[in-house]
């Protein structure tokens, strides 16, 4: 269900945005000439943003538009899909400007495997660490999945809006597409499902298909 009166106040250069009752996903362009991932999703006081792209000098960008919505500081979510710096570089950022160092992170779920080691990764590996030693639970979507240490694999996140981490074969098994390391979750609220994939390739989204009801 589309807000027009929402869609319309906004800059169709910025994001655009899908708004049911109580929940709303916003689409960030990302302040450069890159492509590259970036959704905040709103859930009443509740904030959660899939990856950060496109470049380390997004996050200033991102930071500028979450700053609409989140108020606290806090972002109770972060979910990072996969190794690609078109999805994580905002997280580290330039001169302590990355997501992970402007916004208190309350749960990072980020990918089981990565088949890279850029310097972009070491860094996303080097500030991921930092933000733990000071509170922020990580886990990756395979525990979560396997609902390690107390986790559940459906968590309601607001009144009957339910966030789900999926299931894709890749978490357990070497890929020959890093895209394919992707961590895939779904919001559901009643009869609306929205699903995020990161970059899942083809052969991920057959396992994806197989291994949970969609």
């Amino acid at each position: 269900e589309v807000d027009s009166d929402a869609s319309s106040e906004l800059d169709s250069t910025t994001s655009s945005v899908i708004e049911t009752d109580e929940m709303s996903v916003h689409f960030l362009e990302l302040g450069n000439k890159y492509t590259g991932d970036c959704t905040l999703i709103k859930v009443g006081d509740t904030e959660v943003l899939i990856d950060a792209g496109s470049r380390k000098d997004s996050a200033p960008t991102i930071t500028s538009y979450v700053n609409q919505y989140c108020t606290d500081g806090k972002l109770e979510y972060v979910i990072a899909t996969h190794a690609h710096q078109d999805h994580i570089a905002g997280f580290v950022g330039n001169n302590n400007q990355g997501i992970f160092d402007v916004y208190r992170i309350g749960t990072l779920i980020d990918f089981p495997r990565e088949g890279v080691s850029t310097q972009i990764y070491n860094n996303y590996e080097t500030k991921r660490s930092s933000i733990i030693a000071k509170g922020t639970k990580h886990y990756t979507a395979l525990q979560w999945w396997k609902e390690e240490k107390g986790l559940t694999r459906s968590i309601e996140i607001a009144d009957g809006i339910t966030m789900n981490v999926l299931y894709q074969k890749s978490y357990e098994v070497d890929a020959s597409e890093e895209n394919d390391y992707s961590v895939c979750v779904m919001f559901s609220q009643g009869e609306n499902h929205y699903l995020f994939t990161g970059d899942l390739e083809e052969k991920g989204e057959a396992s994806l298909v197989e291994k949970n009801k969609l």
